[in-house]
């Protein structure tokens, strides 16, 4: 069982909140709960002469009296992979479960997903005699991040994955270990769930409908936390099938996914993706976030997000071409320029794709690309592929400037000659002879990675390291690992936050009461129930 690491203080200090984080990983410097937003709703508030009660979203008890009142011992908000499996654990555990989603339907983000995470230990490596570890997989999701992000969070999601993996196995979802490497992995360790996304949640719907104790209501509309007289969170209101509601609850978990489909908060936030296409759930809207953050909380990682560079703007699709980019293909604008070291992951690339003359880029690429991508033929066959002899010709098909793309193809093959790229590209191809293809893209963007700090028992947590009390979050809603800022992301980061995340807050909502829970910490392999 792993042992929870609990202060006995009201408050923990943010030095003590990641202890140990940095004697396992050797990790020099750690980024702690704050840093990322200016001021709190709370805050502004008190700058205008409100009161502490004066809130915009959150309602007293006494407020919303004259509703129709429901009860329950758990009240998830939000239908998504983490809302699912916060109602699933918290019912093991005991709770009767409402789950709260305001659209038609189960399945956020989760759904629309590739339905892969990435997992330490599990019997599927162990048959494909995989060599792996904790720390590969923690210093491979940390890297990137330049070691800004949380260790404990991240720690807790490396070692704790292979549980996910076998408590979803105990709900139906079959895993298979993926036949390649991700990029800046260096291990096979990609689950994918049978049925991607779309079998994931619906294998979990079946097994969450089945269990009395959950009772699921669709299209209800949540629209703030309920507040008893001490400021615990004791609920939430909102409008069902007409009515208002208060739903009381001993524990509530926000679940309520990010903001990528709210244009002004991906206007204050994330602008670099503001015209990227949106691959996202219709119910990422934010609003979770802003319950949590008139509470007291600072928000954090709010730029962070998971964008895709290779969006086919004829097919109007996203295409698998980062193969093509991986093995040597290069990416130029309208102008024949090229702009970026294009080995780089999908998410990473997609702001530079944006930044280009109406957002656009052109991957280019030989008959050596091509013979590596499973797209290539029937890309071609669909009429999206531009074709030239020559750059001169690739240039005329395309609409760009001649004399620019052959300027660019030239440079490109005397680096490959010289085995050193003006771009520090590495994994070079043997060259960069015709006949040329070329197909037209832009970026995506899938999800934010920011909201609410929690601890790594889902509980939501305050500036000063006091948590809220009777309020936990998963997902999107809360504070990612990816990056605190940008498009740095690797590959199932969001999936497993989801998941893991939801699960862990939905068996300590199940079994904590508000007034006696505190933070529990991290600590050298150890975490939150």
């Amino acid at each position: 069982m792993i042992k929870e690491s609990i202060s006995s203080r009201s408050t923990v200090s943010r030095r003590t909140f990641l202890a140990g984080a940095g004697a396992a990983a050797g990790i020099a410097a750690l980024a702690g709960i704050t840093g990322c937003a200016p001021s709190t709703t709370a805050e502004k508030a008190s700058e205008s002469g409100q009161t502490a009660d004066s809130y915009v979203y959150a309602k007293k008890q006494s407020d919303v009296s004259d509703r129709e009142q429901l009860s329950t011992d758990v009240l998830v908000v939000g239908g998504g992979g983490a809302g699912i499996c916060a109602a699933i654990s918290a019912a093991e555990n005991g709770a009767q479960v409402i789950l709260a989603e305001k659209l038609s339907q189960l399945g956020g983000a989760t759904i629309l997903s590739g339905g892969a995470i990435p997992v330490v230990g599990t019997k599927q490596q162990t048959e494909a005699e995989v060599e792996d570890s904790i720390f590969a997989m923690a210093t491979d999701i940390l890297r990137p991040t330049n070691y800004t992000v949380r260790a404990d969070l991240v720690y807790t999601v490396a070692e704790r994955a292979k549980e996910l993996i076998e408590w979803t196995e105990q709900k139906g979802v079959v895993w298979t270990l993926d036949e390649r490497g991700r990029f800046g992995q260096t291990a096979r360790r990609m689950h994918i769930a049978e049925g991607t996304g779309d079998g994931l949640v619906n294998t979990l719907i079946e097994h969450m409908t089945a269990q009395e104790s959950i009772t699921q209501m669709l299209s209800f509309e949540i629209e703030g936390l309920v507040l008893d007289d001490s400021n615990a969170v004791a609920g939430a209101y909102g409008t069902y099938d007409g009515k208002k509601y208060a739903v009381t609850a001993k524990n509530t978990v926000l679940a309520t996914s990010g903001f990528a489909n709210n244009p002004d908060m991906i206007a204050q936030y994330c602008p670099e993706t503001a015209d990227a296409v949106k691959v996202v759930a219709l119910g990422a809207t934010g609003e979770g976030i802003k319950w949590a953050e008139e509470l007291g909380v600072e928000l954090q990682c709010m730029g962070a997000y998971q964008g895709h560079a290779f969006r086919g703007v004829d097919s109007n699709t996203t295409a698998g071409h980062q193969a093509l980019a991986t093995n040597g293909a290069i990416i130029v604008n309208a102008n024949g320029e090229r702009f970026v070291n294009e080995y780089g992951g999908y998410s990473d690339l997609s702001p530079h794709v944006l930044a280009q003359p109406d957002h656009i880029g052109y991957i280019c690429f030989t008959d050596i690309q091509a013979s590596k991508s499973k797209e290539f033929a029937d890309r071609q066959s669909a009429g999206y592929v531009a074709t030239g002899a020559t750059a001169a010709e690739l240039a005329e098909a395309l609409g760009i400037d001649a004399v620019a793309l052959e300027k660019t193809f030239d440079a490109y093959k005397a680096g490959i000659e010289k085995g050193e790229d003006a771009f520090n590209k590495s994994n070079l191809p043997e060259n960069f002879d015709g006949p040329y293809y070329a197909m037209k893209i832009t970026g995506e963007i899938r999800h934010t990675q920011g909201g609410m700090p929690t601890d790594v028992a889902g509980h939501v947590v305050r500036p000063d390291d006091t948590l809220i009390p009777g309020l936990y979050a998963a997902g999107g809603c809360t504070e990612g690992f990816s990056c605190r800022a940008g498009s740095v992301y690797s590959s199932g980061n969001g999936l497993i936050q989801a998941l893991l995340f939801g699960m862990i807050a939905g068996r300590n909502a199940a079994a904590e009461d508000r007034t006696t829970a505190q933070i529990a910490v991290w600590e050298n392999g150890e975490s939150g129930k």
